[in-house]
């Protein structure tokens, strides 16, 4: 079901994150989208347009990997991070 769920109708960056959950079996992130939807993530899952894969949730972030084409039809991979905004 491409494109159906909300997740993946914004860029990864777009996310902002709100809390890393650890102390389970995995550690789990909460985002929010633009329209302030929240979402628990999981390793594993997948989030964005370009179904970003979540590699990993530690107390840094959550590291997202996007694979797609180039213009030379390459698989290109690209490492994202998304992170806890700083504390003023």
């Amino acid at each position: 079901m491409k494109g159906g769920l909300p997740i993946h109708s914004f860029d990864v960056n777009q996310f902002k994150l709100i809390g890393i959950i650890s102390g389970g079996k995995e550690n789990q992130a909460m985002v929010v989208d633009p329209g302030g939807k929240g979402y628990v993530l999981k390793v594993g899952m997948t989030i964005g347009k370009n179904d970003g894969r979540i590699t990993a949730i530690n107390a840094n972030g959550v590291d997202v990997v996007e694979q797609f084409k180039d213009d030379n039809g390459r698989v290109r991979k690209e490492n994202i991070k998304i992170t806890l905004p700083r504390k003023q």
